[in-house]
């Protein structure tokens, strides 16, 4: 696979965009401004125990308490409470382990994301190169992504061999085709670096910080510079030179070679037509190569995805035109998800399909298409209208609220008054100062379009107005104007207002 990462080392955030044969398929932001603490763990101490929702609020020594899920050891997007690769997790935390006031330590596993706080389980884990030290599991595992056979017996074995005392470890997906000494090398110094958390957490006082995860570059770095990985460009000198400094710590000088550094004028996001698709991601409709198209609707709750044939008709056979639409739109989808970084409940309204053997197809398709994702995506239901239900882990917030804000405007809901229901407005408005005022003139400020509508069959009504109330009623348009608002320019003798209109023009 000809895979790429750049990096944009900006005054204020760290951006990484993947590139996957030409197209970028992820986006990583990291601001100075916020905070990043998922991956952190801390010394906190419980604040309060709802036992009613089996949670309870942790003091992290941050803005916003942390939420734990007393029961936090068992994945809730796996019903049958298995890890990330495939191991036993810990048994469920119970209510008299946590209580108030009590100190225990915590990993963040997902950030804070308005209104709520991040969220922290008791079950760390340590990511190093080739291998997760997991310090309370007594458990192996290996990575689902690696799915050879023979090479999962091999890592087994090695694993058996490796495993300490009373910790549980995992292979990364890096680690295929590694050598014990490899494996010896990450566990070293991972084990030092769980001996300096405890030491730490056993001499400070809640709340407190106790392992700061690595920033983004360096996270890129160590999870996801592979021997796929053709090459690194990153836009700063000195992020360049410490970049090859870490690559001696990981041991992996071998790969120096592949990392380069960008000098061109052209801000390097822009070089590689990497903001042009960045806004693409944001935009709800995405075009498919057939001519159909793909609709995203996000919520808090869940994200709605429809597929259109749109431009697509096909020539003959309407089946052949549905299943070819629904067949790009699964991998799309599968793209998309990744690239704009959605999470939680996620439902796919396909084109309806008559036959049985063509919803498998497209189900089949979705699936093989999400296996490029590394973030945990399960298909829970397929029904006969052609409904996807899955869900996707959410850690982070994703594109779309990292980029964006409510508009002030419409208050998030992408919608405003018409330009015919503002105008209505606008007549009761002027029925009201005609009645309320002795002034001889009146002078609103509206958006353009509404004015367009006042001007056109509605302004019979605003002349029997001004004949009604003996009033000189004045409409001004100006684009400033919000849609929505209708703004009372003047109220006044008609000579005054007279000489404000000229100054509006």
């Amino acid at each position: 696979m000809n895979k790429k990462v750049i990096i944009d080392i900006g005054l204020t955030e760290e951006r990484a965009a993947i590139i996957e044969e030409g197209r970028l398929v992820e986006i990583h932001i990291e601001r100075i401004e916020d905070d990043k603490i998922v991956g952190n763990i801390y010394k906190g101490k419980v604040i309060n125990v709802l036992p009613g929702i089996e949670a309870a609020f942790i003091d992290i020594g941050i803005e916003k308490n942390a939420f734990l899920h007393i029961n936090s050891n068992v994945d809730p997007h796996d019903k049958e409470g298995r890890g990330e690769i495939g191991m036993p997790c810990l048994p469920p935390l119970t209510e008299d382990k946590v209580k108030v006031g009590k100190e225990i330590v915590v990993q963040v596993v997902k950030e804070a994301i308005t209104p709520k706080g991040p969220r922290v389980t008791t079950d760390i884990s340590l990511p190093g190169r080739y291998l997760v030290l997991m310090p309370d599991h007594t458990n192996i595992g290996i990575s689902r992504r690696i799915e050879d056979e023979k090479e999962r017996e091999r890592l087994k074995k090695i694993l058996q061999q490796i495993k300490p005392k009373g910790a549980g470890l995992i292979i990364r997906t890096a680690g295929w085709g590694k050598e014990l000494k490899d494996f010896l090398s990450d566990l070293d110094f991972l084990t030092r670096l769980w001996n300096k958390i405890k030491k730490r957490a056993r001499k400070s006082k809640a709340p407190m910080l106790l392992h700061e995860d690595l920033t983004l570059t360096y996270r890129i770095i160590r999870d996801l510079f592979t021997e796929e990985v053709e090459e690194i460009l990153i836009n700063s000198e000195t992020e360049y030179k410490n970049i090859l400094k870490f690559l001696n710590t990981l041991s992996l000088s071998n790969l120096k070679g592949r990392v380069s550094l960008y000098t061109g004028e052209k801000p390097i996001f822009e070089e590689y037509g990497i903001e042009k698709e960045i806004d693409k991601a944001l935009q709800k409709k995405v075009w498919l190569k057939c001519g159909g198209y793909l609709v995203f609707d996000q919520t808090e709750a869940l994200t709605v995805i429809d597929v259109n044939t749109g431009k697509f008709v096909g020539k003959k056979d309407m089946r052949k035109t549905i299943l070819k639409t629904n067949l790009q739109a699964a991998e799309e989808i599968a793209l998309q998800l990744r690239l704009r970084d959605i999470g939680g409940i996620i439902i796919i309204d396909f084109i309806d399909m008559e036959e049985q053997e063509d919803r498998e197809k497209v189900v089949k398709k979705l699936e093989e298409s999400l296996k490029k994702d590394k973030t945990k995506t399960n298909i829970i239901q397929n029904t006969e209208l052609g409904l996807v239900e899955l869900t996707r882990k959410r850690a982070r917030r994703d594109l779309e609220n990292m980029l964006r804000t409510s508009c002030p405007y419409c208050a998030g809901t992408g919608r405003v008054l018409s330009a015919e229901t503002v105008s209505n407005m606008v007549l009761r408005k002027l029925e009201e100062l005609c009645k309320t005022t002795r002034a001889e003139a009146i002078m609103l400020g509206v958006h353009p379009k509404v004015e367009q509508v006042l001007s056109g069959a509605k302004m019979l009504l605003i002349k029997q107005l001004e004949k009604d109330s003996r009033k000189t009623i004045y409409i001004k348009a100006s684009k400033d104007i919000h849609m929505e608002k209708i703004e009372v320019v003047a109220v006044g003798r008609l000579k005054e207002v007279k000489k404000i209109k000229k100054m509006f023009g």
